[in-house]
């Protein structure tokens, strides 16, 4: 019950966080015709009854699922303040992880946990504030912003709840992890520490492939319609090190809270909930923009000798 009720305090900390994603009136997945049919599929496959009663889905897939979803096109749609929003509440969870726990310097730059929680308030700011800064200085992603959807907050709001719970899910093992330490020496503490130094990694991974990115794009003077990289560096692993990098921060997060997890089901049960989701969100993702990056720029021969050389989407020797 202790996890039931700590978990359940810390999603409505989610809710607010949040449902601030998609305050502004800007929620907008895709432009197609097909696309927008799926996004009306996922404003209605989710509702709240009124008086309190619980969702109408019986399981938790049905909620996760659409917020999966949702998150996961608007990676490839570039949605941009859905991201910044959503990124600031993972910050904002961390940050109150920290404040909850009462957290001091000196607890933080000497307790696995807290460095854990510290690298996930420093991975959201991050995140966060490039992809503000890249909505607005590269053009092809100004031009999106003009054309977001105008649908009203009040039918967002089931989508929004379902999105805070997959950030409460994503973020718990920190939760726990600052909740029940692990033995000093132990083989848990060492997995924990291995764990947080594989998700400080990933943030590391992500930040360099996103700048290198957004500096290709953003000083290349050609046409969105020629491929113009990058091409180098972590971009000759992957396809994609950004995600891999994202993915690398949320297993090392999983890893580094599941020690502390025992035989708490709520734990485990939200914990890989939310890791499952995440990765799917990444894997779906990269494969997206993998078809949409060769129907863009297929038979182009820098393209398709960058495409030769990075055999690998996501994971290295994973197809």
């Amino acid at each position: 019950m202790k996890s039931t009720s700590l978990l359940a305090s810390f999603w409505l900390g989610a809710v607010v966080r949040g449902a601030a994603s998609f305050a502004p009136t800007n929620y907008h997945l895709h432009h197609t015709t097909i696309k927008q049919k799926r996004q009306q599929q996922l404003q209605t496959s989710l509702y709240i009854r009124g008086g309190g009663d619980s969702m109408s889905s019986s399981s938790l897939s049905s909620v996760l699922g659409p917020a999966a979803d949702a998150v996961g096109s608007a990676l490839v749609s570039g949605t941009p303040l859905r991201a910044v929003g959503g990124m600031w509440a993972v910050s904002s969870l961390a940050l109150t992880l920290l404040s909850s726990f009462d957290i001091s310097l000196s607890t933080l730059t000497s307790s696995t946990p807290a460095i854990l929680t510290a690298t996930t308030v420093i991975y959201g700011l991050r995140l966060a504030l490039f992809l503000l800064l890249r909505e607005f200085s590269v053009d092809s992603k100004r031009k999106q912003i003009k054309s977001f959807d105008k649908t009203p907050r009040l039918k967002r709001t089931p989508l929004a709840l379902s999105v805070s719970l997959l950030y409460a899910f994503m973020c718990s093992p920190a939760l726990f992890a600052l909740r029940g330490a692990v033995e000093a020496g132990s083989v848990l503490e060492k997995i924990q520490l291995v764990s947080t130094s594989v998700a400080a990694f990933g943030m590391l991974l992500e930040s360099v492939a996103d700048q290198h990115k957004y500096e290709a794009k953003r000083k290349s003077k050609e046409t969105e319609d020629k491929f113009v990289g990058p091409s180098t560096w972590s971009y000759k692993l992957v396809r994609h090190p950004n995600y891999l990098g994202e993915i690398l921060f949320w297993v090392g997060l999983f890893g580094a809270g599941s020690v502390s997890f025992g035989k708490s089901i709520v734990a485990w049960l939200c914990g890989s909930l939310g890791l499952a989701a995440i990765l799917s969100i990444m894997l779906g993702s990269s494969g997206r923009l993998d078809t949409k990056q060769q129907e863009k720029y297929g038979g182009q021969p820098k393209y398709e000798e960058w495409k030769d050389a990075a055999k690998y989407s996501v994971i290295p020797f994973f197809k």
